[in-house]
This record gives structure tokens, sequence and C-alpha cells, in this order.
């Protein structure tokens, strides 16, 4: 009765009954409208970026101070809708937002972890590149989102679930061999550094692109083999302690930082025509908030209050930088400021790229900082509607055939003839010899990965024929169970007449 309620009155939801609209007049995205424009996505080879918006409950200090709520969330028809006094509280304005998928203060961090990381864990195993990363004014709960409450098994974030997953698909009959290593980076105004190393053995970091489109990478950066999920806490404990970390007025424990979490996975299986090597790599990225200079900065000065204004400057920059790039590939202009930051270098693939994407919206229902909230509801919103083209790093031996870089090199002096001297002639043979042999092996490198492509687009083919089938077989026996029930009521419409003659 409630639900029936609800749609009837849509006030109930808890707001004014006006037309909805989206922040700054953008148009919103309905699911509908969502669902439709995804076989067209994965028709082109595209995928969108997906977002998911978390509404967290009213904090204890936001109850103290008597905070009124200015937003509300429906998980059902995935959207959130914000409050707005206008003219000095005399009207109120009512924006309404719609994602892929909306959490409210009931959803559990198991809800958010099926929402958003569950369905890219088989993707990872499958040698693609997948990003999440949590957006948000501070005090929203990414960090909570991201990380959670490590010792707990209820209250663990993205980072552990999405890791345990990893480790127990690994441990299946279905791969031969495996091998999982991770990295730690934190970007502090805009300096890197290496979370799983100790201060005084930092080493330098510098972001490098790979090439053909490649992305980019951080060399220096260590990378820790993991076996178990332990591993995983145990340098998630070690990170923690190291993060920089402050308390404002809106967040006793602010991150005053960005973090990147790197999973690389390189998995075997055997398959029906050989060995199917997959490469791929989990990203999960915890923001630090942006922040506004009088809501967020304790009563300090001197030098502390100097260190912090730098932080914020930085924090904010970035975040700034990231919106742009997210604006221009919204409105497909020609330059994306990707380079304007270390951030948005290192989340070029997440956006754009070649990388399958999730980010999660994070919002206060606070109506003290409401205009925050519409900024990254807007924010969220925009990014909807960008297409990355993902890309599987993928090889397939085919059986009877020997890696082409393997190992068994001939030397120079080995491959002269017998009796023959050393000599010019000799010389140019053996330069040209080396030159077919990097040919040859780039060119079979390449015929695995297109091996790998056409296995993977076949298997995908066979599940979608059986899917169909099943579809088919589901509809067919509904069909002859139509039919007997209308013969049944045939019949007993039959022996009515008869009984009424």
């Amino acid at each position: 009765p409630l639900s029936r309620a609800r749609e009837r009155w849509p006030g109930l939801q808890g707001g004014v009954d006006m037309s909805s609209r989206t922040g700054y007049g953008n148009r919103a995205r309905s699911p509908e409208r969502a669902a439709a424009a995804a076989p067209e996505a994965a028709s082109n080879g595209e995928a969108s970026v997906r977002v998911v918006c978390r509404l967290r409950p009213m904090n204890e200090r936001e109850k103290q101070r008597g905070t009124v709520p200015a937003a509300a969330a429906s998980t059902e028809r995935r959207e959130v809708a914000v409050l707005r006094m206008l003219s000095g509280g005399m009207r109120q304005a009512r924006s309404t937002f719609h994602f892929d998928d909306v959490l409210t203060s009931f959803s559990t961090q198991e809800d958010v972890f099926a929402a958003t990381l569950e369905p890219l864990v088989s993707q990872v195993l499958a040698g693609y590149e997948t990003t999440a990363f949590a957006y948000g004014q501070t005090g929203t709960g990414k960090t909570y989102t991201m990380e959670g409450d490590l010792d707990s098994e209820e209250g663990r974030g993205l980072v552990p679930r999405a890791a345990a997953a990893v480790i127990n698909a690994l441990s299946s009959d279905t791969y031969s061999d495996s091998q999982v290593t991770v990295s730690y980076l934190e970007i502090y105004n805009e300096e890197l550094s290496d979370l799983l190393v100790l201060p005084d053995q930092q080493r330098r970091l510098d972001l490098k692109d790979m090439g053909n489109g490649r992305g980019v990478c951080c060399s220096g950066l260590s990378e820790v083999p993991v076996s178990t999920v332990a591993d995983i806490l145990g340098l998630m404990h070690r990170a923690q302690e190291r993060r920089r970390v402050a308390e404002t007025r809106i967040n006793a424990r602010s991150s005053r930082s960005h973090c990147i979490f790197t999973m690389k996975v390189r998995c075997r299986q055997r398959v029906s025509v050989g060995e199917l090597e997959n490469v791929g790599k989990l990203h999960l990225v915890d923001l630090a908030g942006s922040e506004n200079a009088k809501k967020a900065s304790p009563a300090v000065a001197g030098a502390c209050a100097t260190e912090e204004d730098r932080e914020r400057r930085a924090i904010n920059q970035s975040l700034l930088t990231l919106g742009r790039v997210i604006s221009a590939l919204r409105e497909e202009s020609g330059r994306v400021p990707y380079r304007d930051s270390k951030l948005t270098r290192l989340l070029q693939d997440a956006l754009g790229g070649r990388c399958k994407t999730v980010i999660i919206a994070t919002i206060s229902p606070a109506l003290s900082v409401v205009e925050e909230t519409i900024s990254t509801l807007t924010y969220a919103e925009q990014a909807a509607g960008i297409r990355n083209r993902p890309v599987a790093t993928s090889l397939l031996r085919a059986r009877g055939c020997n890696g082409a870089a393997g190992g068994g090199g001939i030397a120079p002096g080995d491959a002269r003839p017998e009796g023959a001297a050393a000599g010019p002639c000799f010389a140019n043979d053996w330069t040209e010899l080396e030159m077919k042999v990097t040919y040859l092996t780039q060119e079979v490198e390449e015929a695995q990965t297109a091996l790998a492509r056409k296995y993977r687009e076949a298997q995908e083919l066979i599940c979608r024929a059986e899917a169909a089938e099943g579809a088919m077989a589901a509809a067919q026996e509904e069909l002859g169970e139509t039919r007997l029930s209308l013969q049944e009521a045939e019949f007993a419409s039959e022996r009515l007449w008869d009984y009424a003659e």
C-alpha cells in the first residue's frame, strides 16, 4: 500500500511536488534512456561510464546542530531529489537527478559492492582494465565507501571486497596459473609518493606515456605480490597509517590526498585450442573531497593555516580540472585537459579511454551543504554520458606453437658458417636476421592477440545463443501452458453452455 501511495503522490518521497529538473539546466538521464542507450554502445564496441549515487545518513555532528535534510533518494526509481531555499526561504526549488543506480542510507557495504564492482570482477579476469572512484564533497563517506572498516567483515569497503572476490575467483579450477600484484599511489599537493614504501626509502616517481594508446604509467612505483586476502588487508593497514589526514569543521578525519589502489591480475586458463592468458587491472581511487574554505577550515593561524590552505587549493584545483575533463568529454569539445593535473593524467583511460569505469558520487543530506551536493550531482550526471572503448589484454597460445620470445637465441659467433671469416658482409646479414626476428616476433604477438580477441568474441556469441535458446524454450513452454489454459477454458465454457441449455 505504501509503494502504491508513493506512485500516486510523489511528494511522499520527501519534497515539494514540483516539476522535476536537473541542476543548472541539464536534462535528466532517466533509467529508461540509459537502458535504451546500452545496446547502441555495445554494438559500437563502446561502454558508457556507469554512475552510482550514494546518499549517506545524517551524522551525529549534523544532528546536534539541528541540520535540516535537503536531499532524498529513491532506490526503486534511481533518482535523487534536492530541495533548495530561494528568496530567503520564501520559495523552494526542487532538482531531480537520475543515475544508473542509487543507494540510500539503508544500503549496506555489500549493497554498494553488488551495485558497483561485483559485475567488473569477471571483466578484470577477462583482461580488461577497470576503474572505480568515489567523487564528492569532504565528509560524505568516500573513504568509508572505498576502504571502510578493515577489521569488520560487514564494514569493509570496495577495495577489500573487490580484492577478495578476485582472489576467490582465481582459486577455482578454471585457471591453471595466476599472479596478483598490488600498488598504492598517493597524490599530495601534486606530488607522488608510494604508500607501500617507508618514507626514507621513497624513490622518485614520474608519470610516463606508454605509447600506442596504452595510457599512462607511474615509473618507480612498487608492485607487491599478494596471494591471500590477509596480505591485501595488511598492505591496506600500512597505507592507511601513511596517508595524510587532518581534522576540519566538516570531517574529523579528512583525507588530504588522492589515493589510487591498483591490483594487477595475470591469469591463464586452458581452452579448447590452447591456453588463454589475460592481464587485467583494477584501479580503485579514493579522491580527497572538495572543500569550501569558510565551512571546512578550523580556526587556526600561522604555519598550520598556511599549509592547510595550500592543501585545500591543491585538492580543489585537481578536482576542478577533473570537472573540466568531464565537461569536455560530455560536450565532445576539441581539447580535453588531461595534462592539467596528475590526477586527470592517471584517470585518462578511465574517462574516455580503454577502461570500464564506474563512478560513485557520495553526497550528504544536509541543507547546509546543499550547493556542494548539487555541484557533485551535476558533474556525476554529466559523467554518465561519457563513452569509453574498453580493450582487453589477452594472448592465445595455440597448441603446437612455440613462444616467439623463447630462449635459445643464436649468438653472432655461432651463426657464422664453418670456415667463414668475420667481415662486413656477415655483419650485414646478421643485422638483417635480427630485423627479421624482431618483425616475426611482433607478428606472432599480434596474431596471438587477434586469436584471443576472436576466441572471446566467439565465446560471447555462444553465450548469447545459449541465452536466446533458453529464452525461446521458456517462451515455448509458456505458450504451451497458455494453449492448455485456453483449451481448459473452452472446455469449461462448453460445459457451462450445455448446462445452461
